[in-house]
């Protein structure tokens, strides 16, 4: 039985490229290193979807270029996000919020 391979890989290269973004620079965006960056680019290794969602949102044209169930489970972890976390930061022991009422006051 044929394996069937992602898309994934060559549609993150081609999107940084067309960007003239190197790997370090996307690496240091989504703060990983330029090896992570390399390893998703061959294949080797895929991102997390902590690590999909950031790369939907630095490189989004490569949303267009995933296959149907890899893009629709990405949609689907998009429209998730939305919802649980509308208006509000995600981030892990957040002081975000509070930090902005500080700020406002």
């Amino acid at each position: 039985m044929e394996q069937r391979r992602s898309s994934l890989p060559r549609m993150l290269r081609a999107a940084r490229l067309a960007r003239g973004i190197t790997q370090q620079e996307l690496g240091q965006r989504l703060g990983v290193t330029q090896s992570t960056i390399s390893l998703w680019e061959s294949g080797n290794e895929i991102p997390t979807v902590e690590h999909m969602l950031l790369l939907a949102v630095e490189l989004p044209e490569i949303m267009a270029g995933l296959s149907g169930y890899e893009r629709e489970l990405l949609e689907r972890v998009l429209r998730l996000e939305r919802t649980l976390f509308a208006g509000r930061c995600a981030c892990p022991g957040c002081q975000c919020e509070q930090s902005a009422g500080e700020r406002a006051q």
